[in-house]
């Protein structure tokens, strides 16, 4: 008997998430469900739609905004992520958190680091997956932690992925351990912030709303 698969319209622009998921969802699994791939469970149907989300240090805040106008662009049941570094010592203020991307945007890697390792060298890389079903939001938060490296290693052009090393990398960046292959870039996804936090969201959908399936 065929599993229906859950489909589940992803509201991103990013070419580097559909090339991840392209990955993931014939590499690796839910906790739940082992032995059965994300691709045997879930249909992602990624959609370039109009969000707008407000510059705060708050993800959560940020992915709540993002969400809502996300929905009322595609009007189904959707999600959305954003990631961010937070400073070890500035949990609490989730400092830069929703603002390292127009910092990294501005300063380019040598100055972010710089200006980052005044305060602390290490970091969280936090992501925040937020799901609308048009009555009620959540979001499911991932993270990973690790250090930031003095100057940038490796070639992946993806944001902040040149700087951060994370605890569980063996020592590389995250862009090293890509190294430009599938195989670099599904051990990336092993350990990677925004694949936790979509995962959690892929629990909570299994668990939760398994016998929902939409017709969009």
């Amino acid at each position: 008997m065929t599993t229906r698969l859950i489909r589940i319209v992803y509201c991103s622009w990013s070419d580097f998430k559909k090339e991840e998921w392209k990955l993931a969802k014939d590499h690796l699994e839910l906790d739940s469900c082992p032995g059965k791939t994300l691709g045997e469970l879930f249909d992602l149907e990624f959609r370039q739609a109009p969000t707008s989300e407000p510059l705060l240090c708050d993800l959560e805040v940020m992915v709540k905004a993002k969400i809502e106008s996300a929905y009322r662009s595609v009007q189904v049941p959707c999600i959305v992520e954003h990631a961010g570094l937070v400073l070890e010592g500035y949990e609490g203020q989730s400092f830069p958190g929703g603002l390292t991307q127009p910092m990294w945007d501005s300063l380019g890697a040598e100055r972010f680091v710089d200006c980052c390792s005044v305060l602390t060298k290490r970091a969280i890389a936090r992501a925040i997956v937020g799901y609308c079903d048009g009555m009620n939001i959540e979001t499911f938060v991932g993270e990973t932690k690790g250090i930031l490296c003095n100057v940038p290693r490796g070639k992946r052009d993806f944001y902040w992925d040149p700087v951060f090393c994370p605890d569980e990398g063996s020592g590389k960046t995250y862009a090293e351990i890509v190294k430009d292959d599938r195989s670099g870039l599904l051990d990336k996804l092993k350990i990677s912030q925004s694949m936790r936090a979509l995962k959690k969201f892929l629990e909570y959908r299994l668990t939760n709303q398994a016998n929902l399936f939409p017709t969009y």
